[in-house]
């Protein structure tokens, strides 16, 4: 796959520029297939080619209008749990909701029922909403480059990228390895994750590829001791987006009040701003990027940024239509905006990285962490769980432009097997020994004879 931004503000755009974008994503949106079989690796672990991807056809665009309901509810909920003892956070539920996804294709029961509640929609929607945004966003400016204007700022660039690793001679069913390449594009690299060397570069191998696909933004997502013995598969949601604003800001330092009331000196951009949304939680605008494909929302909480989160999130809990409400009524309220903003907004360069197990959790997402859950549409081979989900992001907003990165990993791994039941039976003279657990020390001995016998 391939990038995911904000929403846009399209008021600059004009028609033409417009219907030549339309242009590219009407061509060439199947992406070539290769047949399922194995093909040879560089010794190095080059990950240039997967080493499996089924025989089938990517699946056509969707209607572009349909993506944002897919996306925003999750995207509120996950902004309002995670992390909330952070001072600066940046994440993608895009990314996160992504790569859940491509594991929820495979789960069954009450596991598959339990991930979509939370990712806020059943599987294959949301499958077909992240492909419609892939293509659409692999076109992200494609007309400027085209124009080649050497007195223009530098094309924006999004991508959004998929891919899966799985256990040497993992029995994947072919209907998954299919809704896997048909939906994201995603062909399978073979790894062993069954011993400490092999599995140690195997976790090179997917660090370095999310690294390449993130411009080397994202490093490291995959942190040592997230991989097992027991790993089967590792799926992986990356998105990259850069885009110069039309243009310059200025730069000068000001105030900032933090929470609690302390206010501090750092530098302020300033600068034009597009489109104007107020309502009584929020005031917000949004800058432009060139070519007008990309967007930055600038939000301001009537209260803390934290409250502010979570009734977006109650608002997403039971909204009938989400653009209309909450986050989705803010960027439908920016982008439907004609009006111009003076802008002033702090310089940031920000990362966050952390384990997003506890905030799906947390969210109601219990079952796939389970030894009872149940991935039989992955394999009917073997009990598989999600043994972990983690995520970078890194965002630069400056006086040029912003660019932003983030990566998700989930891994799945066998369940333990059940062990057999077994009894012991002490009806006979027997010994026994009391001992310190964490050494083993024997500390009282002695072997009894005959139980009646008492002081």
């Amino acid at each position: 796959m391939d990038a995911a931004p904000l929403p846009s503000t399209r008021s600059s755009r004009s028609p033409l520029a417009t219907a030549r974008r339309r242009s590219v994503l009407g061509a060439g949106l199947v992406l070539p297939t290769l047949a399922l079989g194995l093909a040879a690796c560089s010794d190095e672990g080059s990950a240039a080619q997967p080493d499996l991807r089924a025989e089938v056809d990517r699946e056509p665009a969707g209607p572009a209008e349909e993506v944002a309901a897919a996306v925003l509810p999750f995207t509120a909920r996950l902004l309002a749990a995670a992390d909330r003892e952070a001072v600066n956070l940046v994440c993608s539920p895009l990314s996160a909701q992504i790569a859940l996804t491509m594991a929820a294709l495979g789960a069954a029961g009450s596991t598959r029922e339990q991930m979509e509640q939370v990712l806020g929609g059943d599987a294959e929607t949301i499958a077909a909403a992240a492909n419609t945004l892939d293509q659409v966003l692999a076109a992200v400016g494609e007309v400027e480059r085209e124009e080649d204007d050497p007195d223009a700022a530098e094309p924006a660039v999004a991508s959004l990228a998929c891919a899966t690793w799985a256990q040497e001679g993992f029995d994947a069913g072919q209907d998954y390895l299919d809704a896997l390449a048909r939906w994201f594009g995603s062909g399978v690299w073979t790894a062993d994750f069954t011993a400490d060397g092999p599995r140690e570069k195997a976790r090179t191998r997917i660090n370095d590829w999310v690294e390449e696909e993130t411009a080397g933004l994202i490093e490291e997502l995959v942190p040592q001791g997230m991989l097992t013995e027991a790993t089967r598969l590792v799926l992986v949601n990356t998105l990259h987006l850069k885009a110069a604003w039309p243009s310059p800001l200025t730069l000068e330092d000001g105030p900032f009040t933090l929470d609690g009331g302390e206010e501090v000196t750092t530098p302020m951009l300033h600068g034009d701003a597009h489109g104007w949304y107020e309502d009584e939680l929020c005031t917000a605008t949004a800058l432009p990027t060139e070519g007008d494909d990309l967007g930055l929302a600038l939000v301001r909480p009537a209260g803390t940024a934290q409250e502010l989160l979570d009734a977006w999130a109650e608002t997403a809990d039971g909204a009938a239509d989400p653009t209309a409400e909450g986050l989705g009524a803010v960027l439908a309220g920016i982008r439907d905006s004609s009006d111009t903003v003076a802008l002033t907004v702090p310089k940031i360069d920000l990362g966050w990285d952390g384990d997003l197990v506890p905030v799906l959790q947390e969210l109601g997402m219990d079952a796939p962490f389970t030894d009872d859950a149940d991935f039989t549409g992955i394999t009917a081979e073997e009990q598989l769980r999600i043994t972990g989900v983690m995520q970078k992001a890194v965002i630069t907003v400056d006086e040029e432009g912003m660019e932003a990165a983030a990566a998700t990993a989930v891994s799945v791994g066998a369940t333990s097997a059940p062990a057999e039941p077994k009894e012991l039976v002490i009806d006979a003279p027997y010994v026994l020994v009391a001992f310190e657990t964490s050494t083993g020390a024997p500390l009282v001995a002695g072997r009894v004879g005959d139980p009646r016998a008492t002081r």
